[in-house]
């Protein structure tokens, strides 16, 4: 069945300047600026010719200027020392940005084959436990050291200030604000919402902007699946209980958004009978096994989902977790945990989801629903994916939803 909401008006079209092409006669086409794509850095690794194929790639379909192409050079892909990191990744991405204006800059890219990890720094941490090991896009994220100077262990003691600290059970979000506004005010530190275009393969990478880019042309459609645990009658949005209450929230923004829900509180995941698979899926959150992909969906065109475990982007291109077999399968936006973040570090799904249907690309609508920056968390795919232009269902005007506290399992 075709919903009017898979439909997008030409005006619309015609608007968000996101897709036009501009084709030559021997069928190559060279793709238009997307709004925003001045501000974003997209960092390549010059050791691997992948790397840069990769950010070219990215680059030219989004219109990214040449200028705005970072070069860093590591043996390692995957994980640094401190020194390492502040020879190979931070000062030279603190060079790219100072050439075309730090201020400007607003998400930074990371592509295929640059290192995720950073081992903290030895002379700051617990001398009987020694340095944790943090994901290097958070580092990168607070670059200017305006958040924190140090490293946070055993956990991080302030929110960033970007975060909507949301109230799920109340339904109590502030109204969105884009991230542009934020860093326009005078007040606002210098950070950065920062991806990565990573994947097992460059084909990956590369596919995931070319979904992004076709599901704003075509609408993303499909159906939206949450994962809770428990009957939120049992349990306060506190503790472990916050994770199903956010899940609940998400499933209710996504119904009044226009979509069909699969809402299971059942303990085992999706996939594990008696729980349900999830065909067809746009929308995605839910828990929980330790560094694991149960393969229970089929992932629609510019599909969005993460899984809330602790491990659950171990790596993005290799090994059993989540983020990665979910990238292998057709998903075009994930997120996830390189280490123990705890819940409350954790992508949270209502606000997420939320923000999306308010309009919001997704470089903005994660940063502002991630508690901590220097912290466990990977974005994949391209941040400038804004899915619903405008808005849609009853997030059109932004108006609030009502709140919907009632029992919702499995319901289509």
């Amino acid at each position: 069945m075709i919903h009017k909401r898979d439909l997008l008006p030409a005006l619309r079209l015609w608007g968000t300047l996101c897709l036009i092409c501009l084709c030559t006669l021997n069928g190559r086409c060279t793709e238009a600026a997307t709004p925003l794509s001045n501000r974003v850095l997209v960092v390549f690794n010059a050791r691997s010719s992948d790397s840069k194929a990769v950010a070219k790639y990215y680059a030219r379909r989004r219109g990214i200027p040449s200028q705005n192409l970072c070069s860093i050079a590591t043996m390692e892909d995957t994980r640094l020392i401190w020194k390492e990191y502040v020879s190979s990744v931070k000062k030279p991405v603190q060079k790219c940005l100072e050439k075309v204006d730090p201020k400007n800059i607003l998400y930074i890219v990371f592509s295929y084959q640059t290192p995720y990890r950073v081992e903290g720094d030895k002379s700051q941490a617990d001398p009987k436990k020694g340095p944790l090991t943090y994901a290097i896009d958070q580092y990168v994220a607070d670059i200017w050291d305006q958040y924190s100077d140090h490293d946070f262990h055993p956990a991080p003691n302030r929110q960033q200030p970007y975060f909507d600290d949301a109230r799920s059970k109340q339904n109590i979000y502030k109204p969105f604000q884009s991230f542009a506004d934020y860093r326009a005010e005078p007040s606002a530190l210098l950070i950065y919402s920062v991806w990565r275009l990573d994947a097992p393969t460059p084909r990956l990478a590369r596919g995931m902007v070319d979904k992004a880019i076709e599901a704003e042309s075509s609408g993303l459609a499909g159906q939206a699946c949450l994962d809770r645990r428990w009957d939120l009658a049992s349990i306060d949005d506190s503790g472990y209980g916050a994770g199903d209450w956010d899940l609940h929230q998400a499933a209710t923004f996504a119904r009044q958004a226009g979509f069909p829900v699969t809402e299971d509180s059942n303990p085992a995941e999706l996939g594990t009978p008696p729980a349900p698979e999830c065909p067809n899926a746009a929308l995605y959150a839910g828990w929980y096994s330790l560094n694991h992909y149960n393969n229970a969906f089929t992932w629609n065109t510019g599909a969005i989902g993460f899984h809330l475990d602790s491990l659950s982007v171990l790596s993005p291109r290799t090994g059993d977790n989540w983020s990665a077999n979910a990238i292998q399968r057709g998903i075009t936006v994930t997120s996830g945990a390189i280490e123990e973040p705890y819940l409350n570090g954790l992508l949270r799904p209502g606000g997420t989801f939320r923000d999306l249907f308010q309009g919001a690309n997704v470089g903005d609508a994660f940063l502002r629903n991630t508690r901590f920056l220097k912290w466990m968390i990977l974005y994949i795919g391209d941040p400038l994916y804004r899915p619903f232009p405008g808005g849609i269902g009853l997030f059109k005007s932004h108006a609030e939803p009502a709140p919907q506290h009632s029992e919702h399992t499995s319901s289509k």
